[in-house]
């Protein structure tokens, strides 16, 4: 019924990834728009499908996560460009009374300091592309004040988890795998120690794909289904931070 894709990696702007992705699947009858959120667009697209499903709009919602992140980047920039991978991840998500359940999901944004994360051309504001533009770098990712967003991020994760928690009415030491955004394994040693979380607890593909954005999380949580790590009964939290700035959590019973 209903098709969205997050990505900052759209094939174009205008048809959205999701319209060319309707094509390809043969689907006439979906309704289908991008979202737009930085590495935390999975969860925001949950956020959206959910929001269709409890409302009753639609049955059947396809979430999907797709970024090319090697296209954006400054190869001659060693500090940022090995970082950053390419993939996709999916979820069919429908209404129902049995079977697997997203307890709920969270999201959040904060605009003031989106420049941390940029890439400054790409839109209307930088027009048209130019030689000047891209040898200013204007269309390749920025990484500004790594060391502030470093610490922007980890609060923002540890506000996402608790928010879980709390709206669930369960304890950090319930949830039986964390399955973040894959954005730095140091910063998630860091939140393991302030919430006394055992790293055996995360679940990472950070070392094998690197960071793919919203796609990450959507990769990483079917990577650890499929090699059972994640169970029937299990209870996942899902908490991603990203440009815009944007974060958040979902909380799943699997």
């Amino acid at each position: 019924d209903l098709i969205i894709m997050a990505t900052i990696t759209p094939d174009t702007c205008c048809p959205s990834g999701a319209n060319w992705l309707q094509s390809k699947l043969d689907a006439p009858q979906a309704v289908t728009f991008d979202v737009t959120a930085a590495c935390s667009g999975f969860i925001f697209a949950l956020n959206v499908a959910e929001q269709y499903l409890r409302n009753r709009t639609w049955k059947h919602v396809l979430v999907v996560a797709s970024e090319i992140m090697t296209r954006t980047l400054d190869w001659t920039d060693r500090t940022t460009c090995i970082l950053w991978g390419d993939g996709a991840g999916a979820a069919v998500l429908t209404l129902g009374d049995e079977g697997h359940e997203i307890l709920s999901t969270h999201i959040h944004s904060d605009g003031e300091n989106g420049r941390d994360l940029l890439m400054p051309g790409g839109g209307s504001r930088t027009t048209p592309i130019s030689h000047e533009s891209v040898d200013k770098g204007l269309h390749t990712l920025n990484m500004i004040e790594a060391n502030a967003s470093f610490r922007v991020a980890v609060r923002h994760f540890i506000d996402s988890i608790k928010e879980g928690t709390r709206h669930n009415n369960v304890a950090v030491e319930d949830i039986d795998w964390f399955v973040p955004h894959q954005a730095n394994l140091r910063m998630f040693q860091s939140i393991s120690k302030m919430l006394k979380i055992p790293m055996e607890k995360w679940y990472f593909t950070l070392p094998k794909y690197g960071n793919i954005s919203s796609a990450s999380c959507a990769i990483a949580f079917d990577e650890a289904v499929r090699d059972g790590s994640i169970r029937d009964g299990h209870l996942v939290c899902l908490p991603v931070f990203g440009g815009g700035l944007t974060w958040g959590s979902a909380m799943v019973r699997w």
